[in-house]
């Protein structure tokens, strides 16, 4: 469904079909990217990948802003080997790796740092971070003809955040509790509840590590 169809179902379902409008487009247009967004956190709808460069002596890669859960790490080395790297924590390497922020030897592991990825050792070589993740949609609905980069299969059901925002908005002419608690439970039936940002890293810094060598 394209932003159009949208907004038309959601005048439909909120009877707001005569103008001027209670909740105008350029009102609905954010809500409806917004709903994208939490479905996509809340489903782990969009599943990617992508490779960066690591040079020798790097402990640092920048991510994607859109990604907020990598699902597998892997160094690919110029020979033609690669090494899958696990997720950990902070208190683990100083644990268990006393020096490991300056020790120079091929990472094992990673820390998820919301924006980067930290190696949990001094690359010791040049090689190809190769990621796959679970982000957000990178691109905002805001023309008629834009189309939600979810599954159609979902579209339909983000009306409901629509409506719970729509409903909630503080004017007395519409808010409405009820209808906006309705809407919301509704969304959160269908896409899960929203996963706070650390069950996110514990669950990624306790994932187990297979020992994977490619060769």
């Amino acid at each position: 469904m394209i932003l159009r169809s949208l907004i038309d179902l959601f005048r439909i379902r909120s009877q707001d079909k005569v103008r001027p409008y209670l909740w105008p487009d350029d009102e609905l247009a954010p809500w409806f990217s917004e709903a994208e967004k939490e479905a996509a956190i809340r489903s782990r709808l969009i599943h990617d990948s992508e490779e960066f460069t690591v040079k020798t002596g790097e402990t640092t890669v920048d991510l994607p802003g859109s990604l907020f859960d990598i699902q597998y790490a892997e160094l690919r080395y110029g020979d033609g080997t690669a090494r899958e790297i696990t997720g950990t924590d902070r208190q683990t390497l100083n644990s268990s790796r006393p020096g490991w922020r300056t020790k120079v030897e091929p990472p094992v592991d990673y820390i998820h740092d919301d924006k980067a990825l930290v190696f949990g050792a001094v690359a010791d070589a040049d090689c190809t971070l190769y990621l796959e993740f679970y982000r957000i949609p990178r691109e905002a609905l805001e023309g008629d003809d834009d189309a939600p980069e979810i599954s159609e299969n979902h579209h339909m059901n983000l009306v409901d955040w629509v409506l719970f925002r729509a409903y909630s908005k503080p004017d007395p002419d519409t808010q409405n509790p009820g209808k906006a608690e309705d809407a919301e439970g509704r969304f959160i039936a269908y896409f899960g509840a929203r996963p706070d940002a650390d069950l996110r890293r514990r669950q990624n810094a306790n994932r187990p590590h297979r020992n994977r060598i490619h060769l």
